[in-house]
């Protein structure tokens, strides 16, 4: 069934692309289930000063196949560095034939090719921080207006002030201790296991 659709996540902030999937009926603005922890990273940022996620679907009604080929192909052209995916994409596709991974390359060359479309390439990318840099906070220093923004998006989460200032309070000046051995071997694991589901799950 031609149910599947190949989408992507825009950061309103920056207004460039973070993230890009495939999937099929809510997938696209599910923030939680089965991201991973840079996806999630991005999503908490922007929900912390009030934003969302802008979701664009680029094509729908596609075989489960053929939004795997978009996948790939949108991935590529924004470049798996730039991006908070995991892999190159196609994870669903097990083992691509020859022709359908000359069909990739020749939809890649044939894209660049075009002068509006390096064009294009070079304005998203234009300015763009990679979310790696993006995200440090340490010492990080908000604006007054951000910091308006934090407190009325906590607001809207139901976070009493009380409650705001005792949870300041509690980790002020305080240092986290370093991960035992154990932590780090279970936070491994974990992590493994969350990328197996997403890969089963790309493949359904």
């Amino acid at each position: 069934m031609n149910e599947y659709y190949v989408y992507e996540h825009w950061r309103p902030d920056t207004g460039v692309c973070f993230y890009v999937g495939k999937g099929k009926g809510k997938r696209a603005w599910d923030m939680k289930h089965m991201r991973n922890r840079h996806h999630m990273a991005i999503v908490s940022k922007l929900t912390s000063v009030g934003l969302l996620v802008d979701v664009k679907i680029i094509a729908s009604g596609m075989s489960s196949e053929d939004a795997l080929k978009l996948e790939i192909e949108r991935i590529s052209f924004y470049g798996v560095d730039s991006l908070s995916n995991m892999t190159g994409g196609g994870d669903g596709l097990s083992s691509p034939t020859q022709e359908t991974r000359l069909k990739i390359s020749a939809s890649q060359k044939k894209r660049f090719e075009n002068p509006e479309e390096k064009e294009k390439m070079i304005a998203r990318l234009k300015g763009r921080i990679p979310w790696n840099k993006g995200l440090k906070t340490k010492g990080t220093k908000h604006s007054d207006a951000a910091k308006e923004k934090i407190r009325i998006a906590a607001k809207k989460r139901g976070i009493p002030e009380k409650v705001r200032a005792a949870q300041k309070a509690a980790v002020t000046g305080r240092k986290r201790a370093p991960f035992s051995a154990e932590t780090i071997r279970k936070m491994s694991e974990a992590a493994k296991a969350r990328e197996a589901r997403k890969r089963q799950e790309r493949a359904a």
